[in-house]
């Protein structure tokens, strides 16, 4: 797949679909790659350009080296629509992606048809930040392997890693090649930002997706979003936790497309 170096960073990400196609840009969760959103490029490339960056210290994508801010994941996805021409996209972030995409919409509202905040806050609670920091303490001494089965089924339903073994082994091989330090890196930025005192200035075609099991972001969690950002749609996906998009895909995408179907195409 093809990289581009923005903002000093050396960026992997995948595009795909119908040149001038609407583009649809997708961002996945800290601790995993654009591999995640595999099920979208399949139901959406024929009728979208699908474009994914591996976020800073993921997948292909390097770290950055030194504290960074959400804020500063917004400018890289901005950084290359700008080297790959694309104008305005819609957007949809998972967690980690997510909380770009509230930067997103706040400071580059302009760039953006619509967006979809997935499984994310905009503020992450101090017992988050803590159990978070605790994991984060253990990899380091101890390697990701020393988590990422507990991570994994914090994240999934109950029972997906006995009922889709080979799902299941995928989200695992990706979380291990993430580096540990860019993990905690993206930590130390999702636990500076706060956005929910400013979701009130969203001004953007807003979908909210939650997982019906989610325990990390709780649906419940997610109805500060519904409410507090004008015109904003909801919308759960029955049997998933944090992952929907990879858990219950065609659920997932069902929404998704609904949304996206509904916006102007001009």
């Amino acid at each position: 797949m093809p990289q581009i170096t923005v903002n000093g960073i050396d960026h992997h990400y995948r595009l795909e679909g119908p040149a001038g196609a609407p583009v649809l840009t997708l961002a996945h969760a800290q601790g995993f790659t654009l591999d995640s959103w595999a099920a979208q490029f399949d139901h959406f490339a024929g009728r979208y350009r699908v474009f994914a960056p591996d976020l800073r210290g993921h997948g292909g994508t390097a770290m950055a080296g030194a504290a960074y801010r959400i804020e500063d994941l917004a400018a890289d996805i901005v950084a290359l629509l700008d080297a790959l021409g694309i104008e305005r996209t819609h957007y949809a972030g998972a967690s980690l992606g997510g909380m770009a995409g509230f930067a997103l919409a706040l400071d580059h509202a302009d760039r953006l048809r619509s967006v979809s905040f997935v499984t994310t806050q905009g503020i992450l609670p101090q017992t988050s930040i803590d159990g978070q920091r605790a994991a984060t303490d253990v990899m380091r001494r101890d390697g990701a392997k020393a988590r990422v089965d507990a991570i994994l089924e914090r994240y999934l339903r109950k029972g997906y890693r006995e009922d889709r073994p080979d799902s299941y082994a995928e989200l695992r091989r990706q979380f291990l090649d993430v580096p540990v330090e860019g993990y905690a890196e993206a930590g130390a930025a999702i636990f500076a930002m706060d956005f929910d005192g400013r979701i009130g200035a969203i001004d953007l075609p807003v979908m909210i997706i939650a997982g019906e099991h989610d325990i990390a972001t709780t649906p419940e969690r997610m109805m500060l979003y519904r409410d507090g950002i004008p015109g904003a749609r909801m919308d759960t996906v029955p049997n998933a936790g944090h992952m929907p998009y990879v858990e219950e895909a065609d659920a997932f995408n069902a929404i998704l497309a609904g949304f996206l179907d509904a916006q102007p195409t001009g």
